[in-house]
């Protein structure tokens, strides 16, 4: 059964948010046993640390070698017990769901049509051509069902899928088994 592990924090540089959180996450995997191999992960900023989204997608690509990152920035990101408004903060998410039940898509790896069920979607919202978009990516999955959200910020509204992105929509899709 996949576990997923989550943690949060808020510095004022992006390195110094993950180099927090990400001890909370290593904590949690040492716990673990046998320990958690994570092979996705989610990454949330606010619009504080947009600026440093591509910095910070490398940093955690060498933390964890082998995952795939999606995520988004906002002017706000929540984990339990806390939200982070209006001051640079992250959230991550770490789990080890089969590499066969899940595929990141972005504008340069379309989705594939072939297992996909439903999908986390993110999108730029100054996509001119939005609910086409969403409409074909449903399209493209078993269920018809997409799930996610917006970019929204004052700094930069990217999103993360194995890359930063402005513009468009990316996210990952899901087997049925998920």
């Amino acid at each position: 059964m996949p576990r997923f592990i989550t943690a949060h924090a808020t510095h004022p540089d992006a390195h110094g948010a993950l180099a927090l959180a990400a001890a909370q996450i290593e904590a949690q995997r040492a716990a673990l046993a046998p320990a958690l191999r994570p092979t996705l992960g989610w990454v949330y900023l606010t619009d504080a640390l947009a600026p440093q989204a591509d910095n910070l997608l490398d940093d955690l690509q060498q933390r964890w070698p082998g995952v795939h990152w999606v995520g988004n920035t906002g002017a706000g990101v929540m984990a339990s017990g806390v939200e982070y408004i209006d001051e640079p903060a992250l959230v991550l998410m770490l789990s080890d769901l089969p590499t066969g039940q899940f595929q990141v898509f972005n504008g340069r790896t379309p989705m594939l049509a072939a297992g996909a069920h439903s999908a986390l979607v993110h999108a730029d919202p100054h996509t001119h051509d939005l609910d086409e978009l969403i409409t074909e990516l449903a399209g493209r999955t078993a269920s018809g069902y997409l799930f996610g959200g917006l970019a929204a910020t004052a700094q930069r509204c990217a999103h993360i899928a194995d890359g930063v992105f402005d513009g468009g929509l990316s996210g990952v899709a899901f087997g049925p088994e998920v």
